[in-house]
């Protein structure tokens, strides 16, 4: 079914490339401006302030839901890439020419958040618009595994490079042509938003916004959508306590940047876990299933993968991609229900108010998280962010709307659906 969806849909082709482009360089850029910061400045302070640098931005993503709504989203695909390939561009040429303090790293950081904070709701509209409802999930799980093959491709080649001395130069020029190829792909998405949108638009002033607004965050608090919201925001929360401190973490324990650069690329391509998980579970089980199952068993592979770093990098790598593919199913699952509940011309409404709220945690975790690295045995960190997933898991049992969500299948069939 996927194949015959890649062949018959130009769209649907066209955007499957992009995504895995941008999707590998724009992880490739986070990875490695942490990786940087701490390679130069050995102070998770800097990572922790690269990381609300990375999370600041899209604090503000509810105000842009309502103007992406309204313009072309595959004329806003390509701006953005175009701005996220010259950002990593010039990083490349002041790297090689010129000395740059941390200041750089951190506006480079901030523009390129920027950018994103436009894309991510202009992607998420887009492909519920160039793809039915009932091939969504299959869509989804095919922009996953799309990056599989490249980012795992990828992952093994800049390991190797980084076995040697670690020269940056060589990575920001691959990060460079992946967004170039990114912004190539985006050019051949063809879509032209409705007449009623364009029309919506023009007569569109200050108080239309502001009601526009305010539609995205009433979705938001509907029962179940509202305890989904709160535990993605969660997870962001601690997910960026641990994150920040992934650098330190892998140079205390191994002491190597290949291990570094090995495990961050496979939380890229370890989500053909979750997409297969995704696939195998969307017709047996209710979503709250999937959902507490997934937060539960990813705290516990976190809590297993810090006590056998050490002693065990193979067995450890196994337990991160479990960890990465869980994470990867609630991602996934969590995204298809901001894409079926909405109305189309809702649906970047609604994702941008979750990503405000889930950046204004991140954001405030990636500070934390770079305080509590100076205070607290490394290892604490995680044990605190793989015990969290599990308390939140268990408390996602606890809640009826939670509990009365449907199957994948079943979501948004009916108008007033009551659980959500």
């Amino acid at each position: 079914m996927m194949i015959k969806l890649f062949l018959q849909n130009r769209n649907f082709r066209s955007l499957l490339m992009f995504s895995t482009f941008s999707g590998i360089g724009q992880g490739m850029f986070s990875i490695f401006m942490m990786w940087a910061l701490h390679a130069i400045y050995q102070n998770t302070i800097y990572t922790g302030i690269a990381g609300f640098m990375f999370g600041a931005p899209l604090i503000m993503s509810f105000l842009v839901g309502p103007l992406v709504d309204r313009w072309n989203k595959a004329k806003v695909l390509r701006v953005v890439e175009f701005i996220k390939f010259c950002v990593v561009t010039l990083v490349l040429i002041a790297y090689m020419f010129l000395y740059i303090g941390p200041w750089f790293f951190f506006l480079a950081i901030f523009i390129f958040s920027i950018a994103t904070m436009f894309g991510n709701p202009a992607f998420t509209a887009l492909l519920p618009r160039v793809v039915d409802s009932e091939d969504l999930v299959r869509a989804n799980v095919a922009m996953n595994i799309a990056g599989i093959a490249g980012g795992l491709g990828l992952g093994l080649t800049l390991m190797a490079m980084s076995a040697g001395e670690l020269e940056f130069t060589q990575f920001y020029s691959v990060n460079s042509a992946l967004l170039f190829f990114s912004t190539l792909f985006a050019l051949f998405v063809q879509y032209k938003e409705p007449i009623e949108v364009v029309a919506k638009e023009s007569k569109t002033a200050l108080k239309a916004y502001i009601s526009e607004l305010g539609e995205g965050f009433s979705f938001i608090k509907k029962e179940a959508m509202l305890f989904l919201t709160i535990a993605v925001v969660s997870l962001s929360f601690f997910g960026n306590i641990a994150h920040v401190n992934f650098p330190m973490l892998i140079e205390v324990r191994l002491g190597d940047a290949s291990s570094y650069m090995l495990l961050s690329f496979l939380a890229l391509t370890g989500s053909i876990i979750g997409s297969y998980i995704c696939r195998v579970t969307e017709s047996k089980y209710k979503l709250w299933m999937i959902l507490a199952a997934s937060l539960i068993f990813a705290g516990m592979t976190r809590i297993i993968f810090i006590n056998i770093l050490e002693d065990n990098f193979r067995r450890a790598t196994l337990m991160y991609l479990m960890y990465t593919g869980l994470g990867a199913v609630i991602g996934i699952f969590y995204q298809i229900i901001v894409q079926k509940l909405p109305p189309k011309d809702l649906i970047s409404r609604v994702y941008t108010v979750s990503r405000s709220m889930s950046a204004i945690a991140a954001a405030i975790g990636a500070l934390v998280g770079g305080i509590m690295g100076r205070l607290l045995y490394i290892d604490t960190v995680f044990f605190i962010q793989g015990g969290t997933y599990i308390i939140i898991g268990v408390l996602l049992c606890f809640s009826a709307h939670i509990r009365n969500l449907p199957k994948v299948s079943d979501i948004g069939k009916c108008e007033d659906e009551p659980t959500i």
